[in-house]
């Protein structure tokens, strides 16, 4: 079984898949994934031919940073990035669902935004407050501008809510999410 899993930035997908891998599932990172595809060697040629080697840090790996900043402010950026990586990403994810002795869970931020819905047995949203989730980004060292703008690039809670087949709400502490994803693991059957 693959289970998609998604929700809005600062509500605590990560926090989620780390739950859902103590219950023994293959967790896929999708994030995690585009790291690896950013800084493989053909894609970091690639953006330093559109912006420059003001896109490195001083090791010469992609300044993660940098990018955002970049493709948050510009569309058209964006979509530059999502066209480089987004294809080699979904390649990987595929990839990496293949043993059907196992359940899968796969983090995709942008489940819904791309589109990407196809082949879950079913999608989980983790979701909070805005309050919960702005103090979340600014306390890991998010200006208000960066948390502005990463909340508004995506499609609200309220509508990953109602797309989503199950809700985990996540405005408490770490033990309660925990909880609900165990009621979730208990209700499925073994691969």
């Amino acid at each position: 079984m693959v289970i998609g899993l998604t929700g809005g930035i600062g509500c605590g997908k990560s926090a989620a898949a780390a739950c859902f891998a103590e219950f023994g599932f293959n967790v896929v990172d999708a994030d995690q994934l585009a790291r690896q595809v950013l800084e493989s060697a053909g894609c970091v040629s690639q953006l330093r031919a559109r912006w420059g080697d003001a896109c490195l840090g001083p090791d010469g790996r992609p300044d993660r940073r940098w990018i955002a900043a970049k493709v948050f402010a510009d569309p058209v950026e964006l979509a530059f990035l999502e066209g480089l990586t987004h294809p080699e990403v979904a390649r990987l994810r595929q990839q990496a669902v293949l043993d059907a002795k196992r359940h899968h869970v796969v983090e995709i931020p942008l489940l819904f935004e791309k589109n990407l819905t196809a082949g879950f047995a079913f999608i989980v949203c983790i979701a909070c407050s805005d309050g919960v989730r702005r103090a979340r980004l600014l306390k890991k060292g998010l200006s208000e501008q960066e948390v502005y703008q990463r909340i508004n690039s995506q499609m609200t809670i309220a509508e990953k809510v109602k797309r989503s087949d199950v809700v985990l709400w996540n405005d408490g502490e770490p033990f309660f999410l925990r909880e609900q994803v165990a009621a979730l693991v208990g209700r499925l059957s073994a691969p």
